[in-house]
């Protein structure tokens, strides 16, 4: 469990991360994890080139040309591409390594104290000595744990939520960064960031490779967006906008205070949390938010399935479950099923079905195990 701990190095504590830092402000974590246990389960920068080769795979290379002019560029790339890079500053991008290269989840074990249903990606990035994206501020938790090689990080202290931007850029970069400190980190270190902290990450050395983990929580035009689209769904098409009786006919192309009051009235009659199961609509929206599970599950047939062989949670899945007692309604994929609490716990904190497992479970449950399954939801 030494292992897993990643304050066992730093004079925080896990509890007073959480309690003051994990939103709230930046931090330095020296020695968080031991290069001999991670370093082999994220590809290098040559692997991480092919990857970018793929066309079903998210990458970016970000041109530096100026302290001021950025250019970037999208994948797929060709290794003939790389090869044209030697007079360039250049940082490499790679998305959703944590599917794409599901070894590297083995590093999410070491932050197991925060729920993975505001997990986002794996993101890695190598590059030319100086490459960079820029300074810029996220809306995500991140967490920049150095792989191999060393990146120069300066990042400010104070949240910036409206930062000037450079005109005519390609990327969302400050005009005018400002920073408090600077850390050069080396592998095994880790930088902890919240939402709207301005940073910038300069590659140090050639073999550089940074590993980014990203900790997303839905915005509130987001959520505003899913529930009214799925309240709107429960309402009939019969409940409609009547025009108020007027004593005297407007005129063709007006509209009136009373037509404004009438709209308003049907928006506060239905807009309720009383016409929507919260729950359901919570769940279903957390495991679909910024999901790629149905661009590339691999669907199974029933015949397909093995009770005698274990089974885990596809990379490209997303879980969560509301406990209820004993009984649990657990979410996979924008899908709402009610089972046991074990098996939702199973599938959402442990991630994975022992056939002996499989062998204890109700009928109800093996049936969605199994459905499951078959979705590719489960591997």
């Amino acid at each position: 469990m030494n292992k897993l701990n990643l304050f066992r190095n730093c004079s925080v504590s896990k509890e007073e991360f959480l309690c003051d830092y994990w939103h709230q402000k930046p931090l330095l974590i020296k020695n968080a994890v031991d290069t001999d246990d991670f370093v082999s389960c994220f590809p290098d920068k040559q692997q991480l080139i092919k990857l970018s080769c793929d066309e079903d795979i998210q990458s970016r290379i970000v041109f530096k040309n100026s302290e001021t002019n950025y250019d970037v560029e999208y994948g797929p790339f060709s290794h003939e591409d790389f090869k044209e890079l030697t007079n360039e500053t250049w940082n490499l991008l790679v998305s959703d390594i944590d599917k794409w290269y599901p070894l590297s989840r083995k590093i999410l074990q070491h932050f197991d104290f925060i729920r993975n249903w505001i997990f986002d990606d794996i993101m890695l990035s190598c590059g030319s000595v100086g490459g960079t994206v820029g300074p810029h501020t996220d809306h995500y938790d991140v967490f920049l744990l150095q792989v191999e090689g060393q990146r120069l990080w300066k990042f400010s202290n104070n949240k910036i939520l409206n930062p000037d931007l450079l005109p005519d850029q390609a990327l969302k970069l400050m005009s005018d960064f400002q920073y408090d400190t600077e850390y050069n980190l080396n592998p095994g270190d880790i930088l902890y960031l919240p939402p709207e902290y301005a940073h910038y990450g300069i590659i140090s050395s050639d073999d550089c490779v940074t590993c980014s983990i990203g900790m997303r929580t839905p915005s509130a035009s987001e959520l505003s967006v899913s529930f009214v689209d799925s309240l709107a769904q429960t309402l009939s098409d019969n409940n409609r906008f009547v025009e108020p009786q007027f004593q005297s006919q407007p005129l063709k192309g007006e509209i009136t205070q009373d037509d404004l009051s009438a709209v308003k009235n049907i928006l506060l009659d239905n807009l309720s949390f009383e016409n929507m199961n919260l729950i359901s609509w919570f769940g279903k929206y957390l495991t679909e938010y910024r999901s790629l599970f149905y661009e590339f599950n691999e669907y199974k047939e029933s015949e397909e399935f093995n009770q005698k062989l274990n089974l885990k949670t596809s990379p490209f899945s997303k879980t969560c479950y509301f406990a209820q007692g004993d009984n649990a309604i657990l979410f996979v994929n924008g899908t709402e099923f009610d089972c046991s609490l074990r098996l939702a716990q199973l599938i959402c904190n442990e991630q994975t079905i022992s056939s002996e497992m499989l062998s204890k479970l109700t009928k109800t449950d093996l049936e969605i195990v199994e459905k499951l399954f078959c979705e590719g939801a489960l591997i």
